[in-house]
């Protein structure tokens, strides 16, 4: 395992560009960086607020779940960062140059909490988690909803009353949505009738432990999923269809965030690791999922 860049401020969300260019959030550094092949950092775009999970979109713009400036402040990598604003959570689209282009605050008339987590489908539109968090440190974790936004951009609520939803996910053969549930534990699968429209209940499917606090994940190419287990310094190998445990794989250290593929062959595993700020990288023996509208 290598490491690909340190000293960044609670890093997250990472996304590969379709130029092969590794884009990470920094939560408490309130911006999106671009890491070079050989570990150059430098800032991508000043978002402001906390931004969290990540994904490019099919017109190559950047889409972030911005949780509104909520970071820990007990872990090394936030010890030089402002204090958490604890604001309006959002959604936020970022060209190719950086620029800022529109932001989403409200979904039919309610605000957001703090946004996590994103991803695409192979309609051109996204999932995104919303979690109600009221701070890291002493507030409720309470039950948050998933909505969705079609390709036209219309907004729309279609899960609620998981226990802080999280990473998310759409499986390879776009019929399952994915949701991890941190507050159990537990990976969860929707069925997808059509685009944004779920299955009433989630089905569990997969658990790596609430101790474990499951974070981001991906998928590799034969439908594994590798989730990031933010409570420890592992990241969880799970059979995509039934949830079966597969392996453990240990990182040099707590606190993994997310995870995503990139390199020239597309089996390079990227990890973002929150405590001490660090970007890791490892070789995977199969390529990764390609994103359902790259397809």
């Amino acid at each position: 395992m290598d490491l690909v860049a340190s000293g960044l401020q609670f890093p997250e969300g990472p996304a590969v560009a379709a130029s092969g260019e590794l884009f990470v959030t920094e939560i408490a550094g309130q911006r999106i960086s671009r890491i070079a092949g050989n570990g150059t950092v430098d800032t991508f775009s000043i978002t402001g607020g906390g931004p969290n999970g990540a994904a490019f979109g099919p017109n190559g713009d950047l889409y972030v779940c911005n949780n509104g400036g909520r970071w820990p402040t007990d872990v090394p990598s936030t010890s030089s960062a402002d204090n958490p604003e604890y604001g309006r959570g959002f959604i936020q689209r970022i060209s190719p140059s950086g620029e800022v282009l529109d932001e989403l605050f409200e979904i039919e008339g309610v605000s957001l909490n703090s946004p996590n987590d994103l991803c695409f489908d192979n309609h051109g539109g996204y999932y995104f988690t919303d979690p109600i968090w009221s701070g890291l440190e002493g507030g409720s974790r309470l039950l948050g909803p998933v909505y969705y936004v079609n390709a036209e951009g219309v907004p729309s609520l279609v899960a609620d009353g998981i226990g802080f939803p999280n990473g998310i996910g759409v499986r390879g053969d776009a019929e399952v949505l994915i949701i991890c549930e941190s507050l159990t534990g537990m990976l969860l699968s929707y069925r997808i009738e059509s685009p944004g429209v779920l299955s009433s209940s989630g089905k569990p499917s997969g658990m790596i432990g609430r101790r474990s606090v499951p974070d981001g994940f991906c998928f590799d190419a034969s439908g594994q999923i590798i989730v990031a287990g933010h409570g420890t310094n592992n990241l969880f190998v799970l059979d995509g269809r039934d949830g079966r445990p597969i392996d453990v794989i240990e990182l040099p250290e707590k606190g993994p965030t997310n995870c995503c593929f990139g390199g020239s062959d597309f089996k390079t595993l990227f990890i973002t690791s929150s405590d001490q700020g660090n970007v890791f990288a490892m070789n995977w023996p199969i390529e990764g999922m390609q994103l359902l509208h790259t397809n």
